[in-house]
């Protein structure tokens, strides 16, 4: 009977220290993890968006700078980018926000599973949790550092693209004032032949116009 006794009481001494492992450790280190998963999805989210977005903008100023064929088209094309640069600045800042928002509502969530392990955890459990939130916020410093360089890369792959778009216009606008230099050229050539042609042949009806007179 009392070794049955012992026996009880010694697990019912487990089950408590598991109970209390539950309440005060694994219960909110499952929570801050499930959290830190969405807080990690939401960051991707924002980071490929803004990729795309800045993707878009370079090729669609690409395709508008081959299409240009006169310097009219260049001119409207070269106002275009100060509205792209406006837009690109403004998806910064959009950006940006939605990060910031997105870091500020994790960590209060954090705080707050963090104050309720505290308030029910021993110390043991409180400096394991404060070790946890130092990561956390390790892990979202590095999250919004590795955003903001996605996003510079972003922007410089989109001023790079509207570069060589620019780039390709003028050359196609070059191009196209030689074609219409040579065409000029070739024109006024066949101009003075077509006049040289013509003094011959006046020439030559005044010679027979004089050779019938004396006739």
């Amino acid at each position: 009977m009392a070794n049955s006794s012992k026996k009880e009481n010694a697990q019912e001494n487990v089950d408590q220290a598991q109970q209390q492992f539950d309440s005060a450790f694994a219960g909110p280190a499952r929570s801050i993890a499930s959290k830190m998963l969405d807080y990690t999805q939401k960051l991707a989210d924002v980071q490929r968006e803004a990729l795309n977005t800045y993707a878009d903008l370079g090729l669609t100023q690409m395709r508008s700078a081959l299409e240009i064929k006169n310097s009219e088209e260049l001119r409207s094309y070269m106002e275009e980018q100060q509205e792209i640069a406006k837009k690109i600045g403004e998806q910064m800042k959009s950006d940006m926000k939605k990060v910031s928002s997105i870091n500020q509502k994790f960590m209060q969530q954090s705080q707050e599973l963090t104050q309720d392990a505290m308030q029910r955890g021993q110390e043991a459990t409180q400096k394991n949790m404060e070790r946890m939130q130092e990561t956390t916020e390790k892990n979202m410093e590095r999250g919004q550092e590795a955003t903001e360089k996605n996003m510079e890369r972003g922007q410089e792959a989109t001023e790079k693209n509207m570069e060589r778009g620019q780039e390709a216009a003028e050359k196609n606008l070059e191009r196209g004032q030689k074609v219409t230099e040579k065409n000029m050229e070739r024109g006024q050539q066949e101009v003075q032949e077509s006049m040289k042609e013509g003094e011959k042949e006046a020439d030559k009806s005044t010679k027979d116009t004089k050779s019938a007179s004396k006739k």
